[in-house]
């Protein structure tokens, strides 16, 4: 209510305009989205000169092209923007205003509707969620890459020819670096693999689609000292909801290497307080139970008791600020950077996977083997583990493929000079070309 933020005289002033007999709601949605009084009081203002303004102007019925409209007239009138550089309130009023309208069902947000998904796009979206477990939002990247090459080969896989794919991929690439160059290969392979297995064309396709030449796990994991993460984690301030939570975030990344994502998507029934584990569901949907180191579980459990706000989400991390909103990995990366930001650590980069290779590193330090490695990290292949002994000159030694030895007929001695190198080779026969 209107009342609990200003006084009784002012009521009858603010519920005047076209946006009066709203406000009151607006006020308590506005509350139930964590925003604080001190914060709600200036939303309302601006609100109340958004509909001032609409009156005033003799406009009809509030709208979101309304709202563009007055936006606008801020803008060309300097108060857009506070001094700071940060959206004034009458800016951020006025657009909460119009959310809060059309959650009620008062307004109608205009736009176009989106065109509908081609039926092979589909198909293909369902097999992947159902069959390979991708995520949602990795089909979303492949999706205009494959509308291309549907565009340019048609929706008809049966019909596809090895150069037409080989040329369709070489000229997407060409466009792009190398990164989307891989991506591009990764998703036309991953469409081929789908009509193959749907019986569109043949399995030997696939084969058709250039490699994209580049070095293999040729970079070093960028990683910080284990000193390092016990600074992170110990700048987290524990009298606040932020530093209850991001304790936890950092400590799961630290001490389990998950993923940014994995961390997000924790949920309450993920968490066995009874056995002491945690479920992680990473790419592939693949499910593992880890054990729950005992700072992890405090730190956990003291978020979810002490920290956590009352949001109707059975995900484990939220946000802390309003308007309040189940946590994502992006949120889960800018945890690490901010927190490497307070410590001053000049850390080689500032995501989530930061901390994941750091606890891969300080495993292998500790003695663990690749393959125990391989299984926390939830490695598909244990080739991709075979990244961290580049860390271990002992490990790099069992896991690097032997020199030849020379045979001794014809090199007796590996220790040669290059004149004893120009001997042996003018020994050898002649080739005769074939």
């Amino acid at each position: 209510m209107l009342t609990d933020y200003y006084t009784a005289l002012h009521v009858e002033r603010l519920r005047e305009g076209p946006a009066g007999s709203y406000l009151d709601d607006f006020a308590d949605w506005l509350a139930g989205r964590m925003y604080q009084p001190h914060t709600i009081r200036p939303l309302l203002r601006g609100a109340v000169c958004f509909s001032a303004w609409a009156e005033a102007g003799g406009h009809g019925p509030i709208d979101a092209d309304l709202a563009d409209a007055y936006i606008t007239h801020l803008d060309a009138t300097g108060r857009y923007r506070r001094t700071d550089g940060s959206k004034g309130t009458w800016v951020q009023g006025t657009r909460l205003l119009i959310e809060f309208l059309v959650d009620a069902g008062v307004v109608t947000l205009p736009g176009k509707t989106p065109p509908p998904e081609p039926p092979m796009i589909a198909v293909y979206r369902a097999w992947m969620l159902g069959h390979r477990g991708a995520k949602e939002s990795t089909v979303e990247v492949y999706r205009p890459l494959i509308e291309r090459l549907l565009d340019r080969l048609g929706d008809e896989p049966e019909t596809y020819k090895a150069q037409g794919v080989r040329d369709f991929v070489l000229a997407v690439a060409s466009e792009h670096g190398s990164a989307k160059a891989e991506t591009t290969v990764t998703a036309v392979r991953s469409f081929l693999r789908f009509a193959a297995a749907s019986g569109r064309c043949s399995a030997d396709l696939v084969h058709a689609v250039p490699t994209v030449a580049a070095w293999k796990l040729a970079s070093m994991p960028r990683h910080i000292s284990a000193d390092d993460v016990e600074r992170l984690v110990g700048s987290c301030d524990l009298a606040k909801p932020i530093g209850l939570r991001d304790r936890a975030v950092l400590l799961l990344l630290a001490r389990l290497a998950m993923r940014a994502g994995d961390v997000a998507g924790i949920r309450f029934a993920d968490v066995d307080w009874l056995h002491g584990r945690i479920r992680v569901s990473g790419k592939t949907r693949r499910e593992v139970w880890l054990p729950l180191p005992q700072d992890v579980g405090d730190a956990l459990a003291a978020w979810v008791t002490d920290g956590r706000p009352k949001l109707e989400s059975d995900q484990v991390f939220t946000k802390t600020v309003a308007p309040l909103a189940p946590m994502t990995r992006w949120h889960v990366s800018q945890t690490v950077s901010r927190a490497l930001t307070r410590t001053g650590i000049d850390a080689p980069s500032r995501g989530a996977h930061l901390l994941r290779h750091t606890a891969a590193t300080s495993m292998l330090a500790e003695g663990a083997t690749l393959h125990e490695i391989g299984s926390v990290l939830r490695h598909a292949s244990i080739e991709t583990t075979y990244h961290y002994a580049k860390v271990d000159a002992g490990l790099l030694r069992m896991v690097a493929a032997p020199w030849p030895e020379p045979a001794e007929a014809s090199m007796p001695d590996a220790r040669v000079n290059a004149l004893q190198v120009r001997e042996i080779a003018m020994s050898w026969p002649e080739v005769t070309s074939c």
